[in-house]
């Protein structure tokens, strides 16, 4: 009799703990479920002036899609239909942009291959730009088409931006294709490093520097890095002959084989003349190591 009792004390024990271990189980499950569905809906952060593309299409954050059409896209030189979010729309979203003057700062593009172009803040929000996300002539399975230029393939992926109502002509608007990141900036402080303060007769030169080379080329590290840095340690006029330079802005290829830098045929010899002042200038401003 007392072993029975025995086995039924055990058998309601063991009973016993198996329930409760369900229910903390249970209740375990449940809690991991609130808190991944906590986190699924925290929102990117809104008080940055810089935004990861990719980050934000990860998170579902990018947007509905809306269709794009372009009647003459730069890139591809033809009209071009596309999928994508309104850039002003996300900036609003998901960055300070209610604290910056728009006059007064620039909006920078960071691509993979290392263009990093610029341009006025005010005038980007001046067009409807958009951040294309697909290529609406891509085959099945793919999201982009790349187009060919110089016998090279050129990769659009993951993100470009377009505008819906922009000439090709407009040079001073950037149509950046293989973008990740943007980043708003005040221009005094983005340009410090290279903007002539003391000398008003270079204003022109960096300019011209500023829209139609820094996109590549980078000075005392301000710029782009898929060309060579232009001033530090030395600056190219300090290594080449100047009477060089022009001719191999003008034309690379005759000067390198294989040279990826395009031909440059849109400044006129004056403004070369320009640049390269600028260039002069800047070897006896150089930072500090």
């Amino acid at each position: 009799m007392k072993i029975a009792n025995f086995y039924l004390l055990a058998l309601g024990l063991c009973l016993g703990c198996q329930s409760k271990n369900q229910q903390t189980s249970q209740t375990d499950t449940a809690t991991a479920d609130s808190s991944a569905s906590a986190v699924a809906t925290i929102p990117p952060p809104n008080d940055s002036l810089s935004l990861y593309f990719a980050d934000l299409q990860a998170q579902n954050k990018l947007g509905a899609l809306t269709a794009i059409q372009v009647a003459n896209d730069p890139v591809f030189h033809k009209a071009k239909s596309y999928q994508g979010v309104l850039m002003k729309t996300i900036l609003e979203k998901y960055t300070l942009l209610k604290n910056l003057n728009p006059q007064q700062s620039q909006i920078v593009f960071e691509c993979e291959d290392g263009y990093n172009p610029s341009m006025s803040l005010a005038l980007f929000l001046s067009k409807t730009a958009y951040l294309a996300t697909k290529d609406n002539d891509a085959p099945a399975g793919q999201d982009w088409v790349n187009p060919t230029k110089d016998g090279r393939e050129m990769k659009i992926a993951p993100f470009y931006v377009v505008y819906t109502d922009v000439a090709p002509s407009a040079t001073d608007f950037k149509w950046p294709y293989n973008l990740v990141k943007i980043s708003l900036v005040e221009t005094q402080k983005e340009f410090a490093a290279v903007y002539p303060k003391d000398d008003d007769t270079m204003v022109k030169g960096f300019g011209l520097f500023q829209h139609n080379c820094m996109t590549c080329h980078a000075l005392n590290k301000v710029g782009g890095i898929m060309g060579p840095e232009l001033n530090y340690p030395k600056n190219i006029t300090e290594y080449w002959q100047v009477s060089d330079l022009k001719p191999f802005i003008k034309n690379p290829a005759s000067y390198r084989h294989n040279c990826k830098m395009p031909a440059v045929t849109n400044l006129s010899d004056k403004d070369l003349d320009e640049i390269i002042r600028y260039l002069q200038y800047m070897a006896k401003h150089k930072i500090k190591a």
